[in-house]
Protein backbone atom coordinates (compact mmCIF):
# COMPACT_ATOMS: atom_id res chain seq x y z
CA UNK A 1 0.00 0.00 0.00
CA UNK A 2 1.39 3.39 -1.01
CA UNK A 3 1.45 6.36 1.35
CA UNK A 4 -1.31 8.01 -0.68
CA UNK A 5 -3.46 4.85 -0.41
CA UNK A 6 -2.87 4.74 3.35
CA UNK A 7 -3.79 8.40 3.84
CA UNK A 8 -6.88 8.00 1.66
CA UNK A 9 -7.97 4.98 3.71
CA UNK A 10 -7.51 6.88 6.96
CA UNK A 11 -9.53 9.84 5.68
CA UNK A 12 -12.35 7.58 4.49
CA UNK A 13 -12.32 5.92 7.94
CA UNK A 14 -12.64 9.40 9.52
CA UNK A 15 -15.66 10.09 7.33
CA UNK A 16 -17.26 6.75 8.17
CA UNK A 17 -16.87 7.64 11.87
CA UNK A 18 -18.52 11.01 11.26
CA UNK A 19 -15.34 12.80 12.37
CA UNK A 20 -15.36 15.28 9.48
CA UNK A 21 -18.44 17.45 9.80
CA UNK A 22 -20.07 19.06 6.75
CA UNK A 23 -18.63 22.51 6.15
CA UNK A 24 -15.38 21.80 8.02
CA UNK A 25 -12.07 22.79 6.45
CA UNK A 26 -9.39 20.13 6.11
CA UNK A 27 -5.93 21.35 7.17
CA UNK A 28 -3.33 19.54 5.14
CA UNK A 29 -0.45 20.37 7.47
CA UNK A 30 -2.38 19.00 10.46
CA UNK A 31 -3.16 15.79 8.60
CA UNK A 32 0.47 15.43 7.52
CA UNK A 33 1.59 15.70 11.17
CA UNK A 34 -1.09 13.29 12.33
CA UNK A 35 -0.31 10.67 9.66
CA UNK A 36 3.46 11.12 9.88
CA UNK A 37 3.98 12.10 6.28
CA UNK A 38 4.59 15.13 4.07
CA UNK A 39 1.77 17.26 2.67
CA UNK A 40 2.25 15.85 -0.85
CA UNK A 41 0.54 12.46 -0.29
CA UNK A 42 -2.12 14.20 1.82
CA UNK A 43 -2.96 16.53 -1.07
CA UNK A 44 -2.99 13.64 -3.56
CA UNK A 45 -5.33 11.67 -1.30
CA UNK A 46 -7.63 14.68 -0.96
CA UNK A 47 -7.64 15.14 -4.74
CA UNK A 48 -8.78 11.53 -5.11
CA UNK A 49 -11.54 12.11 -2.58
CA UNK A 50 -12.54 15.30 -4.40
CA UNK A 51 -12.90 13.27 -7.62
CA UNK A 52 -15.29 10.99 -5.69
CA UNK A 53 -17.27 13.95 -4.36
CA UNK A 54 -16.27 13.42 -0.72
CA UNK A 55 -14.45 16.76 -0.41
CA UNK A 56 -14.37 19.93 -2.47
CA UNK A 57 -11.43 22.22 -3.25
CA UNK A 58 -12.04 25.96 -2.99
CA UNK A 59 -9.64 28.25 -4.90
CA UNK A 60 -6.93 29.66 -2.60
CA UNK A 61 -8.63 28.15 0.46
CA UNK A 62 -8.05 24.40 0.37
CA UNK A 63 -10.33 21.42 0.86
CA UNK A 64 -13.70 21.47 2.60
CA UNK A 65 -16.25 18.81 3.46
CA UNK A 66 -19.41 19.57 1.40
CA UNK A 67 -22.54 20.82 3.14
CA UNK A 68 -25.61 18.58 3.13
CA UNK A 69 -27.99 19.10 0.21
CA UNK A 70 -31.12 17.40 -1.09
CA UNK A 71 -29.44 16.84 -4.47
CA UNK A 72 -26.49 14.99 -2.93
CA UNK A 73 -28.80 12.95 -0.70
CA UNK A 74 -30.82 11.94 -3.76
CA UNK A 75 -27.69 10.96 -5.70
CA UNK A 76 -25.96 9.09 -2.88
CA UNK A 77 -29.01 7.14 -1.80
CA UNK A 78 -29.98 6.50 -5.43
CA UNK A 79 -26.59 4.88 -5.98
CA UNK A 80 -26.88 2.89 -2.76
CA UNK A 81 -30.31 1.64 -3.85
CA UNK A 82 -28.87 0.58 -7.19
CA UNK A 83 -25.89 -1.27 -5.75
CA UNK A 84 -26.50 -2.55 -2.22
CA UNK A 85 -29.53 -4.80 -2.84
CA UNK A 86 -27.55 -6.45 -5.65
CA UNK A 87 -24.55 -6.98 -3.37
CA UNK A 88 -26.79 -8.43 -0.68
CA UNK A 89 -28.45 -10.75 -3.19
CA UNK A 90 -25.04 -11.97 -4.31
CA UNK A 91 -23.81 -12.43 -0.73
CA UNK A 92 -26.83 -14.17 0.80
CA UNK A 93 -26.07 -17.77 -0.29
CA UNK A 94 -22.55 -17.39 1.11
CA UNK A 95 -23.24 -15.66 4.43
CA UNK A 96 -21.46 -17.41 7.30
CA UNK A 97 -22.12 -17.53 11.03
CA UNK A 98 -19.20 -15.13 11.42
CA UNK A 99 -20.73 -12.61 8.98
CA UNK A 100 -24.09 -12.71 10.76
CA UNK A 101 -22.46 -12.45 14.20
CA UNK A 102 -20.43 -9.44 13.07
CA UNK A 103 -23.59 -7.76 11.75
CA UNK A 104 -25.38 -8.42 15.05
CA UNK A 105 -22.43 -7.09 17.05
CA UNK A 106 -22.44 -3.87 15.02
CA UNK A 107 -26.05 -3.25 16.09
CA UNK A 108 -25.04 -3.21 19.76
CA UNK A 109 -21.96 -1.02 19.27
CA UNK A 110 -22.08 2.04 21.53
CA UNK A 111 -19.32 3.88 19.67
CA UNK A 112 -19.67 5.80 16.43
CA UNK A 113 -23.18 5.30 15.04
CA UNK A 114 -22.11 5.83 11.43
CA UNK A 115 -19.11 3.50 11.68
CA UNK A 116 -21.30 0.80 13.26
CA UNK A 117 -23.86 1.33 10.50
CA UNK A 118 -21.21 0.66 7.85
CA UNK A 119 -19.89 -2.40 9.72
CA UNK A 120 -23.42 -3.83 9.81
CA UNK A 121 -23.96 -3.39 6.09
CA UNK A 122 -20.42 -4.49 5.16
CA UNK A 123 -20.84 -7.72 7.14
CA UNK A 124 -23.91 -8.56 5.05
CA UNK A 125 -22.31 -7.66 1.69
CA UNK A 126 -18.79 -9.00 2.17
CA UNK A 127 -19.62 -12.58 1.17
CA UNK A 128 -20.64 -11.34 -2.28
CA UNK A 129 -16.99 -11.59 -3.33
CA UNK A 130 -17.45 -8.43 -5.38
CA UNK A 131 -14.47 -6.43 -4.17
CA UNK A 132 -14.92 -3.50 -6.57
CA UNK A 133 -18.58 -3.22 -5.65
CA UNK A 134 -17.78 -3.35 -1.94
CA UNK A 135 -15.13 -0.63 -2.35
CA UNK A 136 -17.59 1.59 -4.21
CA UNK A 137 -20.27 1.06 -1.58
CA UNK A 138 -17.77 1.93 1.17
CA UNK A 139 -17.19 5.30 -0.51
CA UNK A 140 -20.95 5.86 -0.73
CA UNK A 141 -21.33 5.05 2.96
CA UNK A 142 -18.57 7.54 3.79
CA UNK A 143 -20.46 10.13 1.74
CA UNK A 144 -23.77 9.46 3.51
CA UNK A 145 -22.35 9.28 7.06
CA UNK A 146 -23.45 12.85 7.94
CA UNK A 147 -26.83 12.17 6.33
CA UNK A 148 -27.20 9.04 8.50
CA UNK A 149 -26.49 11.16 11.58
CA UNK A 150 -29.04 13.76 10.50
CA UNK A 151 -31.70 11.12 9.83
CA UNK A 152 -31.20 9.09 13.01
CA UNK A 153 -30.43 11.86 15.51
CA UNK A 154 -31.81 15.02 13.93
CA UNK A 155 -34.98 13.70 12.30
CA UNK A 156 -35.79 11.02 14.87
CA UNK A 157 -35.27 8.05 12.56
CA UNK A 158 -33.04 6.03 14.91
CA UNK A 159 -35.79 3.79 16.30
CA UNK A 160 -37.13 2.99 12.83
CA UNK A 161 -33.62 2.38 11.50
CA UNK A 162 -32.78 0.01 14.36
CA UNK A 163 -35.99 -1.97 13.78
CA UNK A 164 -35.27 -2.19 10.05
CA UNK A 165 -31.73 -3.41 10.72
CA UNK A 166 -33.02 -6.15 13.01
CA UNK A 167 -35.64 -7.26 10.49
CA UNK A 168 -33.02 -7.31 7.73
CA UNK A 169 -30.65 -9.39 9.87
CA UNK A 170 -33.39 -11.93 10.66
CA UNK A 171 -34.28 -12.27 6.96
CA UNK A 172 -30.60 -12.88 6.19
CA UNK A 173 -30.39 -15.50 8.95
CA UNK A 174 -33.40 -17.26 7.43
CA UNK A 175 -31.81 -17.13 3.98
CA UNK A 176 -34.89 -15.33 2.65
CA UNK A 177 -33.40 -13.42 -0.28
CA UNK A 178 -36.68 -11.87 -1.43
CA UNK A 179 -37.57 -10.48 2.00
CA UNK A 180 -34.01 -9.36 2.73
CA UNK A 181 -33.60 -7.36 -0.47
CA UNK A 182 -37.07 -5.83 -0.10
CA UNK A 183 -36.32 -4.83 3.51
CA UNK A 184 -33.01 -3.27 2.47
CA UNK A 185 -34.74 -1.33 -0.30
CA UNK A 186 -37.40 -0.05 2.12
CA UNK A 187 -34.73 0.82 4.72
CA UNK A 188 -32.71 2.95 2.29
CA UNK A 189 -35.82 4.51 0.73
CA UNK A 190 -37.21 5.58 4.12
CA UNK A 191 -34.03 7.47 5.00
CA UNK A 192 -33.69 8.95 1.52
CA UNK A 193 -37.28 10.22 1.41
CA UNK A 194 -37.08 11.85 4.86
CA UNK A 195 -33.71 13.47 4.16
CA UNK A 196 -34.61 14.84 0.72
CA UNK A 197 -37.88 16.28 2.04
CA UNK A 198 -36.15 17.94 5.00
CA UNK A 199 -33.19 19.31 3.02
CA UNK A 200 -35.46 20.61 0.26
CA UNK A 201 -37.18 22.74 2.88
CA UNK A 202 -34.05 23.91 4.70
CA UNK A 203 -31.48 24.50 1.92
CA UNK A 204 -31.53 28.14 0.96
CA UNK A 205 -31.30 29.28 -2.71
CA UNK A 206 -27.96 30.96 -1.89
CA UNK A 207 -26.48 27.66 -0.68
CA UNK A 208 -27.74 25.85 -3.75
CA UNK A 209 -26.33 28.37 -6.24
CA UNK A 210 -23.03 28.52 -4.32
CA UNK A 211 -22.74 24.74 -4.48
CA UNK A 212 -23.55 24.70 -8.20
CA UNK A 213 -20.85 27.32 -8.87
CA UNK A 214 -18.15 25.08 -7.40
CA UNK A 215 -18.88 22.07 -9.62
Amino acid sequence: MSTVDRVQGLLVADMLRGSLAPGSWIRQDELADRFGTSKIPVREALQRLAAMGLVRFEPNRGAVVPELTAADAEENYGLRLAMEPRLLQQALPNLSIVDLAEAELALSDEGSLTEANWRFHRALYRASGWQRGLAMVEILNAAVAPYVLLYTRGLGGERHSDAEHLALLEACRAGDASSATELLHLHLTAASTALISYLDQTTSPDQTSSKDDTR
